[in-house]
């Protein structure tokens, strides 16, 4: 059959499969017209439609059980029922779904990470680092993924406060207008109106009011169940005498201080995005590096394999620590209380035995001391949970952690050496534009060469005797040059036996490890510092709401200055402790407890504020000692936006810093000098030449 008769058969049966789908087509067509098929498809969208997240949610409760089994899976369970609590509180179904399901994908991103370590190296190394990696990314993306929940939530508390502002300005009651916004409102918010209209209805509702508070998701939502009760039990404003509604004023300014949160994370993100796995990308890329470089110039090998090369592998997985940690900082927007308030259970549970106390006893400055006042001082800037037995504990595991980690490490490279000295890169002698028959000369020069030096590294022989036996095995060998000065050949080899035996373990290796654990005692200091600067960022933000709550809470004819307080407590991350002292002083003396917190707090803008509270507490009525801060508001929002865009600016800059401070460092100390190494070594070989010329 020619090959147009194939061509025509092909082109005939392509028109009449056309034809029966054309026709096949307007059939399904015309029965689609149909009223009937249209009836169903109208039932059908009826009907309740599950989507696919809802899909996976049902799947991911039914796991719950199973993962509250399994030992360490158990705890990562709990930790990410506890950050969720805090956003679906009183959803018991929601909270089980979704900690279910971020301990899933955290698991299976571990898992999926981990297995894919051993298919890309080889090096048990870099498969722990990619490992710990893997962790690492979990928590990042437990972070991400709890982050967008809380930042949808302020989303949904704006959008709520409209509703609930809608719904006053036609009922002017408080409860009803929760339930009905309640009504429009997202289900992840329409809960928490709920709950707040709940507590208006209780028989105790400040007994209510003060168990919602300790499941409350946020700040804000705080404030609008605080204001809430205020107005529900002594009433608003007289609105038809012209005045103006204090709840509706409130609303407004939660709303507003809800949009500058939501600008605020909205920033950070963009700024941060992605710069977490820019800075975890370069641990993937130390193995293939280092092949790459081995295999296209053999004499890197020994650069890699040597003190000064594995030093700088070790500086190298430091800098990567602290870019990584920096970074899990950087990116957080306040405070995870849950984590202050479980930070050092660890330690409190190693205190308990007595040998662990004891020890800890004697490092730990007594109370008479100017060290321990210095101490506490640190620990409350830094609003750390430690305990000054705790804390010195913690130095003391951080030493001795550092000095055993150090000891193992310098042993490690002592080995290696070793090793390498014994089996060095095989392409250092094969490699290079070399015939089949060179090469296979060259093999049999490398497996002699490490055939004898293992010998002589096994025998215990004089360098007269050594150099003796080299020349007497090396004599008449094929793939020895006739050429070669058989005296530097066996000096040569000489030195690598003398090498192998002066790699072994040496006293200012030891001071070198002390010196090590000494500066590792002081490594919580320093972290401690950075967390006070850090801090230090974030004490204006939380001034600047307390300013905003006081203003409005001075609105009220009957509010006293113990009760701001509370509220500045309940609103407060980073001076809680200082303002829930100043509450259970304030019994004893107003002012004298109000001193007390600008003392503890010792930030300025927060002492102004104590300073209206101490007037209001004793000289004047609370609102005519804020009657001025609704004047300057407007100022003072100008201000307020000008120190988060200095802060936010702040934080991109060392985001970005410590984002490509690994990617830099790797191609610094991991591709650079290698190939400096490299060029000295060939560079001292051409003088070598040179000179014998």
């Amino acid at each position: 059959m020619s090959l147009q008769n194939i061509v025509l058969i092909v082109l005939v049966t392509s028109v009449i499969l056309l034809a029966l789908l054309l026709v096949l087509l307007s059939i399904v067509q015309r029965k689609l017209k149909g009223t009937q098929y249209q009836e169903q498809r109208r039932l059908k969208s009826l009907l309740p439609t599950r989507t696919k997240d809802k899909r996976w949610l049902e799947q991911a409760h039914k796991t719950y059980p199973v993962l509250d089994e399994l030992p360490v899976i158990k705890k990562l369970l709990h930790r990410m029922r506890s950050r969720l609590t805090l956003i679906h509180a009183g959803n018991e179904i929601m909270i089980r779904s979704r900690a279910a399901a971020l301990t899933l994908m955290i698991v299976a991103c571990i898992l999926l990470i981990s297995l894919l370590s051993f298919l890309w190296t080889s090096s048990w190394v870099s498969r722990a680092t990619i490992m710990l990696v893997s962790i690492y990314l979990g928590g990042i993306l437990s972070d991400l993924f709890i982050g967008r929940l809380a930042k949808q939530m302020l989303y949904d508390q704006s959008s709520m406060i409209l509703d609930i502002r809608h719904e006053y300005h036609q009922t002017h009651m408080v409860q009803v207008s929760l339930e009905n916004s309640a009504e429009r409102s997202k289900p992840m918010v329409a809960m928490h109106a709920r709950q707040i209209a709940g507590i208006l209805a209780a028989v105790d509702p400040e007994d209510e009011l003060q168990r919602y508070y300790e499941v409350a998701p946020n700040r804000y939502m705080k404030q609008l169940a605080g204001v809430s009760y205020k107005i529900g039990e002594y009433g608003d404003a007289d609105i038809h005498k012209g005045e103006r509604s204090i709840y509706l004023s409130m609303l407004g300014n939660i709303r507003e201080e809800i949009h500058m949160d939501i600008n605020r994370r909205e920033r950070i993100d963009r700024l941060l995005y992605g710069i977490v796995f820019v800075a975890v990308s370069p641990v993937f890329m130390l193995d293939p590096i280092r092949k790459w470089a081995e295999s296209m110039f053999p004499i890197v090998t020994n650069y890699y394999n040597s003190a000064w090369g594995l030093y700088s592998l070790i500086l190298l997985y430091i800098t990567f620590i602290v870019s990584f940690v920096a970074l899990r900082i950087l990116k957080g927007v306040d405070e995870d209380t849950q984590a202050i308030k479980d930070e050092g259970k660890w330690l409190n549970r190693l205190l308990k035995n007595k040998w662990v106390y004891r020890v800890t006893d004697r490092i730990t400055p007594e109370e008479h001391e100017p060290v321990h006042f210095k101490v506490a001082g640190v620990l409350k800037d830094a609003n750390s949970g430690l305990s000054h037995h705790a804390y010195y504990l913690q130095k003391t595991l951080a030493a001795v952690g550092i000095f055993l980690l150090v000891v193992i490490i310098q042993f490690s490279i002592h080995v290696n050496i070793r090793h390498n000295l014994l089996h060095p890169n095989v392409l250092i002698t094969t490699g290079g534009n070399q015939t089949e028959s060179q090469k296979m000369l060259s093999e049999e020069r490398y497996a002699f060469e490490q055939s004898l030096i293992g010998e002589l590294v096994a025998r215990d022989i004089t360098p007269d005797q050594m150099l003796l036996y080299i020349q007497e095995q090396a004599e008449h060998k094929p793939f020895l040059q006739s050429s070669l000065d058989q005296n530097a050949y066996a000096q040569q080899l000489m030195n690598r036996v003398e090498q192998y035996h002066r790699e072994y373990y040496k006293w200012y290796e030891l001071l070198l490890a002390f010196g090590l654990a000494a500066a590792g005692f002081f490594l919580p200091d320093a972290y401690l510092i950075i967390r006070t600067q850090l801090r230090k960022w974030e004490m204006q933000n939380e001034v600047d709401g307390f300013n905003t709550l006081s203003m409005m809470l001075s609105q009220f004819p009957n509010i006293s200055v113990y009760e701001i307080i509370e509220w500045l407590h309940r609103y407060s991350y980073i001076f809680e402790r200082q303002l829930l002292r100043c509450m259970l002083d304030y019994e004893a003396g107003g002012w004298d407890a109000i001193e007390k917190l600008k003392e503890d707090a010792r930030f300025v803008p927060l002492e102004r504020l104590a300073d209206r509270l101490q007037v209001a507490a004793d000289l004047i009525p609370v609102k005519k000692a804020f009657d001025d801060m609704d004047a300057e508001r407007a100022f003072a929002m100008d201000q307020r936006k000008e120190h988060y865009e200095k802060v936010i600016s702040r934080k991109s800059t060392l985001g970005k810093m410590f984002g490509f401070l690994p990617m830099q460092a790797t191609f610094t100390l991991y591709l650079l000098l290698p190939f400096v190494y490299m060029a000295f070594q060939q560079l001292g070989d051409l003088t070598v030449v040179t000179g014998k010329m």
